[in-house]
C-alpha cells in the first residue's frame, strides 16, 4: 500500500493504458480434425490460464462471453446462440479489437448500470499493481471501451485514472492495489446494489480487505465509483496457506482471526508474506449474505465458506475444503480461480474453475464447467467437462512452434507442430513431442488431421529435453527435405530423409555429435536456408535471448558442415527484446514471396518483426516492419508460412505460449500472382523426368511467355522467355534434387516440376 500525501507531486499524473490496434491480417479457419472429430473453433489459440465474464458484445440482449487468457494476456471473445440447456457459443474473434490492452487480470462488470460492461483490470504501468477501468459503451452496436477518468478534488495528486482510497489519516489518500498473482472480487457485496471489491490485503498476511462502494451513499449515483476500506478482516477468517484449502474461521462475528489468533506459532511467521489467491462471492443459500470461493497459489482445490453473518457483516462459520466436495472436488493445478455465472443458457449461475499459475498448471484441462442442477438459491453443482471450449480448439498444452512441409508426398503441404509439452502431474509441462497433422483435403481446400501424437518419437527424449522446434530443409543436397528440431537446451536434433524427392519421408536421425555442439544457450529455434546465396544451405537459429545467430555452411552440398559457434551471434543487430525483458525467445522463419526471401520473427511479447532480403552482416537488417501485421497472438510467438490455398498469397499460422495456433491471410504475395478467374492454365510436359543436364518443356498452347525455375527452398535458380509455347532448361550446373518450373503467360500460370540427378 501507498500513502500518497497532498503535498506530494505525482510525475505520472495521467494513466497508462492502450487499445489493441485492429490487425492488417485477415483471420481464417481452416478445417481441423482431431481423428475423425471436426474441431469447431481450431485456430482459437489454447487456453491455459483463462478468466470468464459474460458481457453482450453486440447489444441484442444476450449475455455473450469473454475471456481474458492470463498466459500471454490476450482476449477471446464468443457469441451466445442463446439455445437454453446449451454451452452454445460460437468464436468470434472480430470483437477482439475493441478491448484495451491488458494483463494479470480482467473482469466485465456493469458498474454504471447502462447496459454496457465495463472493464476492471490491473494497471499495464510498468511496476504498479493499481487498478484500472473502462468504461463500456456500444458503437453501431458494438461493445466499445474508454478510460473512465475518477474525480479526487481533495487529492491532486492522484492519478485520475487509478483507484484510490481516502486514508484514515485526514488529508492523505491511498491507492487501492492488488498482488499481480490475485484474482479479486468485483461484485455487490453488501446487496446495496452497487460493485463493492475483496481483496486479500495487498502487502501481507491472510485476511481479506472489503473496499465499500460509496458513491450513491455520498450522492454521486451510479456513473460513478468512490471507494473506502470498509473493513479488513472481511468474514473474520485468516488464510495461513500452510493448511491445504482449509482456513481459520473466527468463534465469534466480533473476533477477526489473524496469526496469533489462528494458532499460529513461531514457525507461521512467514505467512506474513500474502502468496497468492483467487476469491468469488455468490449466495449459496438464498439468505442473502455473499458465501465466498477462494483458490490457493500453493494448493489444487477450493474452499467454499459458509457466511453465518449479516450482507453489512460477513462472519465465516463453516467451510468445504475440497469444493464441491458431493460432487467431484476442483482439482486443477495450480492455483484454481472461481467463476460464477450462467453459462448454459438455464438462467441457473453455474461454478467455472480454471488454472489460474503462469508458470506450472494444468494446461490441456484447463477448464472446468459445473452445471447447476439445484437453484439459484440451493445451489447444487456437478462436472461436466473439465475441457469447456478447449476441445473445440487445437490445444497441445504448453508453447507451440508450427511449421510446414508434404511429410507423406501426396503433393499437399501438411503441418508439423512441436511444443514446449503438457502438464503431467505432479508437477512438469515438460512431456514434449512432435504433433503430426496430415493435410487430407485438396490443394485449394486443405483439412489438417491430427495424425499422430507422437511423431518421430521424440517424447523419448522428455523430460530431460523439451520445447521442441522443427524445421525442414536440403541438407544433403538429395533433392528431399531433411528435419532439425531446436530444444531447451539450445542445440539440435537432426533427422536425414532417405525417401528421395517427392516420396512419403523416411526419417533416421543423425547422430552427429556437430548437431549438439551447435549450441546457442537456451530454446534453439532452427531454420535452414542459404544465407549467402553460395548454394549450400545455411541455418539460423533464434534462441531465448532474443537474437538470431547465423551458422554458415563450409561443407559441400551432400556433407553440410558447421562450426560449434556462430558465424554471426547477432544477424543484423536483431533483438527481439522489449523494455523491462530480460528474454526474447526469437523465433525465426523464412518464406519466398514475389518480392524476394522474406525473414520473419515470432518474440515473447507475441508481435512480429520482418526482414526482406535478409543477408549476412554484422550491421543493422534493414527491417520491412516491426509489429509485422499488428498482430499479438499471445506471448512466445512462432511462425509459420506458406500459401495453404493455392490462392497466389501468403498464409500465416502462428505458435504461441497457450499451446494453441492461429491462422491468418497475409498480404505478402507468393513467388507467383494468382491467376485471374476464368483463364484456363494450359497443360506442362517436362522431358525427360528426371533429367541430367537438360529439360524439354512443351506447353498445350503456341503463346509466349515467361517461366522461373526454383529449388525446394524457394530459392531462383534460373529464368527466361519462350515463344510459340516450349523452351529448354540447362540443368548441369544444378545441383541434385527437386525444382518447380513456373510458366508465365497472358493472364494464365502453369506449374510443373523436374528432377535433377
Amino acid at each position: 500500500m501507498r500513502i500518497v500525501a497532498l503535498l506530494f507531486i505525482v510525475l505520472s499524473s495521467v494513466g497508462q493504458f492502450v487499445f489493441a490496434q485492429n490487425p492488417t491480417f485477415q483471420r481464417l479457419n481452416i478445417p481441423v480434425k482431431n481423428g475423425s472429430q471436426a474441431l469447431s473453433n481450431p485456430f482459437a489459440g489454447g487456453l491455459n490460464t483463462p478468466q470468464l465474464s459474460p458481457v453482450d458484445l453486440n447489444n441484442d440482449g444476450i449475455k455473450d462471453l469473454f475471456i481474458f487468457e492470463r498466459s500471454g494476456n490476450v482476449v477471446l471473445t464468443y457469441l451466445n446462440t442463446g439455445v437454453a440447456g446449451q454451452t452454445s457459443y460460437v468464436y468470434a474473434p472480430e470483437y477482439i479489437d475493441n478491448f484495451p490492452v491488458m494483463q494479470d487480470y480482467a473482469m466485465m462488470r456493469d458498474f454504471n448500470k447502462d447496459g454496457a460492461a465495463d472493464i476492471f483490470t490491473a494497471s499495464t504501468a510498468f511496476g504498479t499493481q493499481e487498478i484500472q477501468v473502462y468504461e463500456g459503451y456500444y458503437d453501431n452496436n458494438r461493445l466499445k471501451f474508454k478510460p473512465f477518468r475518477f474525480n479526487y478534488p481533495t487529492c491532486p495528486t492522484c492519478n485520475p485514472f487509478y483507484i484510490y482510497y481516502p486514508d484514515e489519516n485526514p488529508g492523505f489518500w491511498n491507492t487501492l492495489t492488488v498482488v499481480p498473482t490475485d484474482f479479486p472480487s468485483i461484485d455487490d457485496v453488501d446487496g446495496d446494489g452497487d460493485l463493492d471489491i475483496i481483496s486479500f490485503e495487498p502487502a501481507a498476511g491472510g485476511n481479506v480487505y472489503w473496499w465499500e462502494n460509496t458513491s450513491v451513499e455520498q450522492g454521486f449515483g451510479v456513473d460513478s465509483l468512490h471507494f473506502v476500506l470498509k473493513d479488513r478482516c472481511w468474514g473474520k477468517f485468516y488464510e495461513s496457506g500452510m493448511d491445504m484449502c482449509r482456513n481459520s474461521l473466527s468463534p465469534s462475528p466480533d473476533i477477526c482471526m489473524h496469526m496469533l489468533t489462528g494458532g499460529g506459532g513461531v514457525d507461521d511467521r512467514d505467512e506474513l508474506l500474502h502468496p497468492g489467491s483467487t476469491l468469488a462471492v455468490y449466495d449459496q443459500d438464498g439468505d442473502g449474505d455473499m458465501e465466498l470461493v477462494t483458490g490457493d497459489i500453493s494448493f489444487d482445490c477450493f474452499n467454499m465458506m459458509t457466511n453465518g453473518g449479516t450482507p453489512e457483516a460477513a462472519w465465516m462459520v463453516a467451510q468445504d475444503t475440497a469444493f464441491p466436495s458431493y460432487d467431484t472436488p476442483v482439482d486443477l493445478p495450480s492455483f484454481p480461480a472461481p467463476f460464477y455465472f450462467d453459462i448454459n443458457n438455464d438462467g441457473k449461475r453455474d461454478l467455472l474453475a480454471s488454472a489460474n499459475n503462469k508458470s506450472i498448471n494444468e494446461d490441456q484441462r484447463s477448464l472446468w464447467w459445473y452445471e447447476n442442477v439445484g437453484t439459484n438459491s440451493n445451489h447444487i453443482f456437478e462436472l461436466r467437462t473439465k475441457r469447456l471450449f478447449v476441445s473445440d480448439m487445437v490445444d497441445l498444452g504448453t508453447a507451440s512452434h508450427p511449421t510446414f512441409a508434404d511429410v507423406n508426398g501426396d503433393g499437399l503441404t501438411d503441418m508439423v507442430v512441436g511444443t514446449y509439452g503438457f502438464f503431467t502431474p505432479p508437477s512438469t509441462a515438460q512431456n514434449a513431442r512432435l504433433y503430426l497433422f496430415l493435410n487430407t483435403g485438396t490443394a485449394t481446400a486443405p483439412v489438417f488431421t491430427l495424425t499422430d501424437s507422437n511423431w518421430l518419437n521424440m517424447a523419448d527424449y522428455t523430460p530431460n529435453d523439451y520445447d521442441f522446434s522443427p524445421t525442414f530443409g536440403d541438407l544433403d543436397g538429395d533433392g528431399d527435405l531433411d528435419l532439425l528440431v531446436g530444444n531447451t537446451g539450445g542445440n539440435l536434433y537432426c533427422y536425414r530423409n532417405l525417401a528421395g524427392p517427392g516420396q512419403p519421408m523416411q526419417m533416421v536421425q543423425d547422430f552427429n555429435t556437430m548437431w549438439v555442439a551447435m549450441d546457442v544457450g537456451q530454446a534453439s529455434v532452427p531454420v535452414i536456408y542459404d544465407l549467402d546465396g553460395d548454394g549450400l544451405n545455411d541455418i539460423l537459429m533464434g534462441e531465448r535471448q532474443g537474437n538470431i545467430n547465423y551458422f554458415q555452411n563450409t561443407g559441400a552440398t551432400s556433407n553440410p558442415i558447421f562450426a560449434t559457434t556462430p558465424t554471426i551471434q547477432w544477424l543484423g543487430k536483431i533483438d527481439v527484446r522489449q523494455y523491462g525483458q530480460a528474454a526474447g525467445f526469437s523465433t525465426p522463419y523464412v518464406v519466398q514471396t514475389i518480392d524476394g526471401p522474406l525473414l520473419v520473427i515470432g518474440a515473447l511479447s507475441g508481435e512480429y518483426e520482418a526482414y526482406l532480403n535478409p543477408y549476412p552482416t554484422t550491421d543493422s537488417l534493414p527491417t520491412l516492419k516491426f509489429k509485422w501485421g499488428n498482430l499479438d497472438d499471445g506471448e512466445r510467438s512462432h511462425p509459420a508460412l506458406a500459401d495453404l490455398d493455392n490462392d497466389g498469397i501468403i498464409d500465416l499460422l502462428t505458435g504461441n505460449l497457450r499451446g494453441g495456433l492461429g491462422l491468418y491471410k497475409t498480404n505478402i504475395s507468393d513467388i507467383v500472382p494468382t491467376t485471374e478467374a476464368g483463364n484456363l492454365s494450359p497443360e506442362l510436359l517436362i522431358m525427360p523426368n528426371p533429367a541430367e543436364a537438360t529439360a524439354f518443356v512443351r506447353l498445350s498452347t503456341e503463346e509466349s511467355g515467361h517461366w522461373r525455375a526454383f529449388n525446394v527452398n524457394g530459392q531462383w535458380m534460373a529464368e527466361g522467355q519462350f515463344t510459340e509455347g516450349s523452351f529448354r532448361i540447362d540443368l548441369q550446373t544444378w545441383p541434385t534434387g527437386v525444382y518447380t518450373v513456373e510458366v508465365i503467360g497472358n493472364a494464365w500460370r502453369s506449374i510443373g516440376k523436374v528432377v535433377k540427378y
